[in-house]
């Protein structure tokens, strides 16, 4: 992963060294153009390089949380409780239903 970083990161400076020359020599008038350039790349690699430790711990973090997840799952007592919680939502669904139609049986002999 950094290996790719610094890649995409030496591919960046190239190609914003490029346009900086370029820009550089359009404006003669700004003679720190590039010194600003560079240290605004430098400013925004920072940056990144704090946002992908950021999202790499993050996706580390949700790992560990699904493995453990799981783990408690291979438990029987919380296999069961977990089975059970399905259980009652999916009657208390079908009881809802049944009383949904029931009404609407009603409600079509009284027309």
């Amino acid at each position: 992963m950094n290996k790719i970083i610094r890649i995409l990161g030496i591919v960046t400076l190239v190609a914003c060294m490029t346009t900086g020359v370029e820009a550089q020599e359009k404006r003669k008038e700004k003679p720190g153009f590039l010194k600003q350039a560079f240290r605004d790349m430098k400013e925004s690699a920072k940056r990144q390089r704090e946002i992908d430790r950021a999202n790499f711990k993050a996706q580390k973090m949700e790992t560990k949380a699904f493995y453990q997840e799981q783990k408690a799952k291979r438990n029987p007592e919380v296999r069961k409780g977990i089975q059970e919680q399905e259980y009652r939502k999916q009657m208390a669904e079908a009881k809802a239903r049944q009383e949904a139609a029931q009404k609407r049986i009603e409600k079509a002999k009284n027309k």
